[in-house]
Formats: C-alpha cells, sequence, structure tokens
C-alpha cells in the first residue's frame, strides 16, 4: 500500500512535470514573441514551486540588469518588474561561473546557507553527475536578500549564444527548500526559454529584414520616378532620415565630370555651417583636400563606432581601408570626442550623434549623407536608491523604486541601423552613377570632349530657341564666328598635343570674356561661335568683340612654351542679317572670312556685299578643283637682267590661269583659294614640271642657256621639295645648274633647321637658290647667314619709291651692301622706270627684273624675244640707252635746280 501511493505521487510529479513543460513548449510554438513567452514561463515556474515571486533578470550591455517578466502570488514580496539593478549587485565572479558551469544557486538565508549546483566543468565539459556543493552564505549577500524581503531564493542562469542573456529568479519570504527533481523541471523550462529566445530574435531579425527591403524597395521606387533630380533626392533624403530615426539629415553628391557643381539637400535640424566644404569634414570623408595646409591623421581622430565595429568586417574596419578611402563613421556622442573640430557647429543646436554614409563603390566616391540625432531625456526606475560608496560598505535597506531621469543622452546607433543605411548607401550610388553615365552620354552627344564646350548640335539647338524668343519678345541677338589666325602652324610645328591645350586654354579665356546667359561653343578645328542674346544695339556687339580681341594679345603659356595668337570675329544681327538659324550663321562665317581678308586680328559686322563675293569665290573655288585635269594652266616668263653685262640671265616663271568662260584669271585671285583648299600643292608641281620641260626644250632649240626660277609655296617646301626636284629634273633632262628656286623669308623661318637641311639638299644638287621679297619677312642676320643661298631678290615694296623717299633709297642700300657681304647677288624686282634703274646700277645693284625691261611672256614670245636680243645685241644697247635716258634726266633736272 504504501508502495502504491509513492508510485501514485511519483506519478503526480511527472504529470506535473511534463504538464509544465508542455504549456511552456506549446506557447513558444504558438507564439514567437518573446515577452509572451518569458511572461508564461515565470508564471508557470511560480505555480510549480508555489513560491512567491518568479522574475527574469536580463542583463544590459553595460552589466546592469532589469527586471522584463515577473509571476507574484500574495502581498509578501512586492513587484519588481521595470526596475533595474546596477551591475556591481552582481559580482563578475558570479557571472563568469554562470557561463562556465552553468551554476545554479540556492540560498536560504534563514540557515545561513547555499548550495552551488553545476552541469559542468571549469573547462566547459558536461558532468556525468550534478556537482553540488554547500557553502556559508555570504553575510552582505544575505543581508541584500534579507532587505529585499526575501528568506530563500533560487537563481539559474538564461544562456543565449554561449552569452549570460539574463537569469531566472525564484524568491520567498519563509524558507523554502528545492529538491533536486524540482530543480530538474525548472532547468528544463529554463532550457526551453533559450531556444524561445532564438526563435523571437529570429522573429525579430526576419521583420526588421522585411522593413529594411520595404524601406529599401520604397527609396528605389523614388529614386527611379519621373520626377526631377532634385526633387527626388530631396524626398529620398527624408524618407532615409526617417528609417534611421534621425531628427535632420544632409545628402551630398560631388561635382560631377560633365562640370555641374557639387549638390547639398538637407531636412530636418541642422548645423550652422557646411559641413562638407569644410577642409575636415572633405578629410574625414576622404575627399581630396581642397588646403594644404590642412594636416589630418585618419587614424588619429579616434572617431568612435558603434561597439559591434569588430563584426562589420569591412563596413568600418580600419585595416582592410586605405586611408585615403572614405569609409561609414557613427559618432556617438560629438561632444564627447575632442578630436572632432566642428562642435561649435552644434553648439546651438540639439544634435548629439552623428551617422556620415559614404556613396561609394571601391575608390569611386561620389558624395555622402549624414544622419543626426538630437539628444535625447532618459527615464530609468532603479531598485533603491543608489549610492556606491555606501553600496561598498554595506547593501542597500531599502529597493524601492527610485527614478533617475537624465537629460542631454546622446542615441546610438545599432549594427542594424548602420547595415540599412550601408545598403541605403549602395542604392544611392547606383543611382547617382547611373544618372551620372546617362548625363553623361548626353553631355557627350552634345559638348566638344577637348574643350568641355557645347558643340555644333547644341549650339544650333539653342540657336533655334533664342531666335524664337527673341522674335517673340521684338530683341535682338548676335552670332559670332570667331577663327584662330595661323593655328594650323602651330599644329604643324609643335604637334597636336599643344595645339589641343592651346585650344583648351583659348575656351577659357573667353568664357570668361563673355556675359551670363551667353553661349560659347567649339563648332571644329580652330572655330568657336557664340551666341549673344538680347543685344541692345550694335555697338554692343562690337565692345565684347573688341574685349575678346584684346584678351588675345596677352600670350599663352603652355607648358614651358608662351604662344602668341589672335583671331578673326564674324559677326550677324538677327533679325537684320537673317531670321533663322542657318542664314545668320552663313553670314556670320562668311563675315569672319572678310575679316582674315582684312588682315586678321580683328572683327566685321555683316554687309550684304559679302554674299555676292563669298559666292563668286565658291564658284571660283569649284572651277579650281577642274583646272588642272583640263590643261587651264599656263606659264608666263618674265626675264632677269645683268646690270654690269645687259644680258639675260634667268627667267621667272609665273602661273596663270586661262579659264575658257573666265578668261584669263589673276594668280592674286587664285593663290589664296589653292593655298586655302589644299591644291597648291598638286599646281606647284606642275609649275616645276612645265617650267623645266620648257627650259629644256629653248636649250634644245638652240637659246643660249638660261636659269629658270621656280617659286615654292610653304606646303610644297614642308613636303621635302628636295625628292620632287629630283625627279623633275631627272624627268625633263635639265641640268641642275639651270633651275633655281625661290622661297619667301616666312618659309625660310618657320623652321630654320629643316629649312637649312633642305636649302642644303638643293645647293648638293646644284640648283640655284633665291630669297624672294627679301626684306618683308623677319629674318635676323644670324639666321640668313647659315642659309646656302646664292640670291636676294629685294621686294618690289622698296622699289617703288627709292628715287623719291630716303627711308626706301637707305633700305635698298643696306640689302644690297649686305647681300655683297654674303657674297650673295642681289637683284631688284618691280623695276619699271628708268630713275629706278639708275639708282639700282649707282648701288652697285646685279640685277633687275621688271617692266621697264620686259613684261612677262609667253612661251613663244620669250622665244622670239631672246632670239632678236642674243642676235642683235638688242639687250646690251637697249639697256645702255635705257641707262644713258636716265642719266641724262637727273643731270639736266640738276642744271635746272
Amino acid at each position: 500500500m504504501s508502495m502504491k501511493r509513492s508510485q501514485g505521487k511519483k506519478s503526480r510529479h511527472v504529470c506535473v512535470q511534463e504538464g509544465v513543460l508542455n504549456r511552456i513548449t506549446s506557447r513558444i510554438r504558438k507564439s514567437l514573441e518573446l515577452q509572451e513567452i518569458l511572461t508564461t514561463t515565470v508564471e508557470e515556474v511560480r505555480a510549480f514551486l508555489n513560491t512567491e515571486r518568479v522574475k527574469i533578470y536580463r542583463f544590459h550591455p553595460d552589466g546592469s540588469g532589469e527586471v522584463i517578466a515577473e509571476s507574484i502570488h500574495g502581498k509578501r514580496l512586492p513587484s519588481l518588474l521595470g526596475l533595474h539593478f546596477p551591475a556591481d549587485d552582481i559580482p563578475p565572479q558570479a557571472r563568469e561561473m554562470f557561463v562556465k558551469t552553468r551554476q545554479r544557486i540556492i540560498v536560504d538565508v534563514v540557515a545561513q546557507r547555499k548550495a552551488l549546483n553545476q552541469l559542468d566543468s571549469l573547462d566547459g565539459e558536461s558532468l556525468l553527475v550534478e556537482d553540488i556543493r554547500y557553502y556559508p552564505i555570504d553575510p552582505c549577500h544575505a543581508q541584500y536578500l534579507s532587505n529585499m524581503g526575501v528568506s530563500s531564493s533560487l537563481t539559474l542562469p538564461i544562456l543565449y549564444q554561449n552569452q549570460l542573456w539574463g537569469l531566472l529568479v525564484s524568491h520567498h519570504s519563509k524558507p523554502r527548500q528545492i529538491c533536486h527533481k524540482e530543480l530538474e523541471v525548472v532547468q528544463m523550462l529554463v532550457d526551453q526559454l533559450s531556444i524561445g529566445i532564438s526563435q523571437s530574435n529570429l522573429l525579430k531579425q526576419t521583420r526588421q529584414q522585411v522593413q529594411h527591403e520595404a524601406t529599401l524597395n520604397q527609396i528605389s521606387c523614388l529614386l527611379h520616378s519621373p520626377a526631377s533630380v532634385a526633387e527626388i533626392r530631396q524626398t529620398v533624403l527624408e524618407e532615409i532620415v526617417k528609417a534611421l530615426q534621425g531628427s535632420g539629415g544632409r545628402l551630398y553628391i560631388t561635382a560631377e565630370p560633365t562640370g555641374k557643381p557639387a549638390q547639398l539637400y538637407t531636412y530636418g535640424e541642422q548645423p550652422y555651417c557646411e559641413l562638407e566644404e569644410s577642409s575636415y569634414w572633405q578629410q574625414i570623408m576622404g575627399f581630396p583636400q581642397t588646403s594644404p595646409n590642412q594636416q589630418y591623421s585618419y587614424e588619429e581622430l579616434r572617431v568612435r563606432n558603434f561597439p559591434v565595429t569588430k563584426n562589420l568586417g569591412s563596413l568600418s574596419d580600419h585595416s582592410t581601408h586605405s586611408p585615403k578611402l572614405p569609409y561609414l563613421r557613427t559618432i556617438s556622442d560629438l561632444y564627447q570626442e575632442p578630436q572632432f573640430e566642428l562642435v561649435s557647429a552644434f553648439t546651438a543646436t540639439t544634435i548629439r550623434s552623428i551617422l556620415i554614409m559614404p556613396l561609394q563603390y571601391r575608390q569611386d566616391c561620389v558624395g555622402c549623407f549624414t544622419i543626426f540625432r538630437n539628444e535625447i531625456e532618459t527615464e530609468t526606475l532603479w531598485a533603491g536608491r543608489l549610492n556606491h560608496d555606501e553600496r561598498n560598505i554595506r547593501p542597500r535597506e531599502s529597493f524601492a523604486a527610485w527614478r533617475e531621469i537624465k537629460q542631454g543622452q546622446a542615441q546610438e546607433w545599432s549594427l542594424n541601423e548602420v547595415k540599412l543605411a550601408q545598403a541605403l548607401g549602395n542604392h544611392l550610388y547606383m543611382a547617382v552613377m547611373q544618372r551620372r553615365v546617362e548625363d553623361m552620354f548626353r553631355h557627350q552627344a552634345s559638348h566638344d570632349p577637348l574643350t568641355g564646350l557645347p558643340n555644333r548640335i547644341l549650339f544650333e539647338d539653342r540657336l533655334s530657341l533664342f531666335l524664337a524668343q527673341a522674335y517673340r519678345r521684338g530683341e535682338m541677338l548676335a552670332v559670332a564666328f570667331l577663327d584662330l589666325d595661323r593655328f594650323k602652324t602651330i599644329n604643324d610645328t609643335l604637334g597636336h598635343a599643344v595645339g589641343d591645350a592651346l585650344l583648351q586654354s583659348v575656351a577659357q579665356r573667353l568664357l570668361g570674356c563673355l556675359r551670363e546667359g551667353d553661349t560659347i561653343a567649339r563648332w571644329g578645328g580652330d572655330e568657336f561661335t557664340l551666341l549673344l542674346p538680347r543685344i541692345s544695339c550694335p555697338e554692343e556687339v562690337a565692345k565684347l568683340a573688341q574685349r575678346i580681341l584684346s584678351s588675345f594679345k596677352s600670350p599663352y603659356r603652355i607648358g614651358d612654351r608662351e604662344l602668341h595668337i589672335t583671331t578673326s570675329i564674324g559677326i550677324a544681327l538677327a533679325p537684320y542679317d537673317g531670321e533663322d538659324t542657318e542664314t545668320l550663321l552663313k553670314n556670320a562665317d562668311a563675315t569672319m572670312y572678310r575679316a582674315k581678308q582684312q588682315g586678321k586680328d580683328n572683327f566685321q559686322l555683316y554687309a550684304p556685299e559679302m554674299n555676292k563675293k563669298a559666292l563668286e569665290q565658291l564658284v571660283l573655288a569649284n572651277h579650281l578643283y577642274k583646272a588642272l585635269n583640263r590643261d587651264e594652266f599656263l606659264l608666263h616668263y618674265q626675264p632677269q637682267l645683268n646690270l654690269k653685262t645687259g644680258q639675260i640671265v634667268a627667267l621667272e616663271a609665273l602661273i596663270r590661269w586661262q579659264h575658257p568662260e573666265l578668261g584669263l584669271v589673276s594668280p592674286n585671285q587664285f593663290i589664296p583659294l589653292a593655298e586655302e583648299t589644299g591644291l597648291i600643292g598638286a599646281i606647284g608641281e606642275w609649275v616645276l614640271q612645265a617650267a623645266c620641260t620648257q627650259n629644256r626644250a629653248w636649250q634644245l632649240a638652240g637659246l643660249p642657256p638660261m636659269r629658270i626660277a621656280v617659286n615654292l609655296s610653304a606646303r610644297q617646301f614642308q613636303q621635302k621639295i628636295s625628292k620632287t626636284i629630283a625627279r623633275v629634273l631627272a624627268e625633263t633632262g635639265l641640268d641642275p645648274s639651270y633651275l633655281e628656286v625661290e622661297i619667301t623669308e616666312s618659309i625660310a623661318m618657320h623652321d630654320v633647321n629643316f629649312t637649312i637641311c633642305v636649302l642644303q639638299e638643293l645647293q648638293d644638287m646644284g640648283v640655284y637658290i633665291a630669297m624672294d621679297d627679301f626684306g618683308t619677312g623677319y629674318s635676323s642676320l644670324a639666321t640668313l647667314r647659315r642659309f646656302p643661298l646664292h640670291t636676294l631678290k629685294v621686294a618690289r615694296e622698296f622699289v617703288n619709291d627709292i628715287t623719291t623717299d630716303q627711308k626706301d633709297a637707305a633700305i635698298i642700300k643696306s640689302i644690297v651692301a649686305l647681300g655683297h657681304g654674303l657674297e650673295l647677288n642681289v637683284i631688284a624686282e618691280g623695276v619699271e622706270t628708268p630713275e629706278q634703274l639708275k639708282f639700282l646700277h649707282a648701288v652697285k645693284c646685279d640685277g633687275m627684273q621688271g617692266y621697264l625691261f620686259s613684261k612677262p611672256l609667253s612661251a613663244n614670245a620669250v622665244t622670239q624675244f631672246c632670239q632678236q636680243q642674243s642676235g642683235s645685241g638688242i639687250a646690251q644697247s637697249l639697256f645702255s640707252q635705257k641707262l644713258e635716258f636716265s642719266v641724262t634726266r637727273y643731270r639736266d633736272r640738276d642744271l635746272q635746280n
């Protein structure tokens, strides 16, 4: 009978045990809400143990604890729910043993004894048999429990992920024995509780992840909405501030490669300075330093991150980032950061903590967003008033709730908030970069890649728009074409890299000359176009053009070179010079060419007659392309006379164009066109071939051998003409000594070393070399003596007035003396009067060429002319007569005076 009662009692105990476990397990299955699980646990444990109070005490990161769940029976023990306990209420040694040995503590205050029950050994291995030891209770601990009204207590650790999460504590106002079976049941309930905590945390993380994904989806939708960029970014900033529970924020986007300046968006409470523009902020963000005097060390800033920094890996680990790269920062309390130099900007605000999130991928950073949190007021209910000095001596006498209120507290940033900020930063970075790529494509389609200026397409679009506005408002606008003078020379001699750098410098200087609202574009090559809206009068445009011309007076510094360049400007006004885009541009372009014809380095306003002349030039250029194939060119030859012997020593070949419809076209008309169109090279080679062929034919016909003089163009000379000349001489059979090439000073001085090389090759071949139009260029005596020359030809400008202008006479004397000093022949061009001949003979000039002796003759006329003179000595006779006539006139004039 006794055995049956014992078995029945045991069976009931097992049923109770199983019932408690089933209820706790069922509650965990039914609900993942942690608070509900905790509340169920304390209720079931208190009912099972039949004690007066069971509480769950959770530890905070700072070591203090809070009663977060409680079940009370009766009124002997007061409620402790919601009360906080300081960290030093539980000694570190006890905390350590709770974790290492899963130690449970049973205290009997009346018996002054405590039992320590351990499930694991100190090395962490589970024990086969529980280790139970009894010790006398610490007097301080006994008084602590007595002051709380507790006579017996049971304490079990709640472990989660091998950390001390909290304690389950049972209190009774009277002595109460806890048997081994009860302890086993409570331990199993605590183990179930650990599972519930894990599931609850998983639910919390899932909910948080869902919330974060919803936030990211919302931000993503906003970033790709059809609203304006400014509106989108402002709205996104506001939503980010709300999602991260901030009081304000800033979104800073760096300047774009297309030239768009940096942008700043703000929301909520702000500091009293532009953070992102300060060198300190740029430095902590890793942006390029704006001031070389600002020196900061990233490691020395010691900007504190959240407590879990080590778990974030690449988010903010200093060791994985180059100091030059920005990375996420959180400042938990800006007033506790002695290195934070911008504290003064926040003192008048309630901002207390900051999160800085760079918008970056690897080394590419396009900005950052900054979230502020205001200071908060915290309220804590402590179990008894804190007095640490007295607490070190004896326990608290009262555990009545004591309210502590702290103002001006900083709100720290959690790991999940930081991860959300990083995800938001990634979305923003991708949106900004996508926008920048799109803008870059649009910019490249409408802008010049070298100068960054609008290109022809964008310029024409703007011109059409402004023309419509000007027509509607009755206003006037101007279009200007601007071309750099002799830019090709710089490109050909110094290289395209220098030319490109010069174009960039010119573009910047032009931008500085324009008014706000004006447009400048690179039209192509070295041409620029200007759109000048809202012009009040033509004089306003003239002043602007003059300002541009004046700006070109200063040299351009390109590398170690100093370059001087001028510009020619053509201007057309709407509506007077055209009411549509095409007409205005055409007229401005024609006017610019007129400015070049007027000597360059000037501006011209459009005049209607320019169109007629431009059309004539266009027609002439079209005919010129066909002239070579149609054999429309011919040569005339002008004799050169030796002033000592009176003999013809050379003939200069002069090209003529006999057009079937236009008649004889002057070289002054078509030679500039040939140079402009690039035909001058082919035409020059034809002249060389035809002249050598004709000279050889004269020699074979029995005429006295004479040199034939051929003018070389700059293009021919730059293409190493010596090979072409050698080929032509070989093909025609003409001896090199009967060919003379003429180059101008400007050609010779273009590249002195190159000129010397080419001329030396020609001289070695036996070709004669003459410098034409001497005196009009800018060669120096030091350079002139290095050139392998045979002849100097004095420009006709100096010969025209030698008998009436003492200065021209002095120049002729000097040139003759210079030529003879350099052992060169000197020939004067454009001699038309006996007086000029007399003067040249008096100063011992070697030869002459001009209408006084003979105009340019056709090949047949030259044959007849030379035959007549060589047969009868007419040349010497004519020369003597003209010379005597001029001497007589001078003598008669002197007698009259």
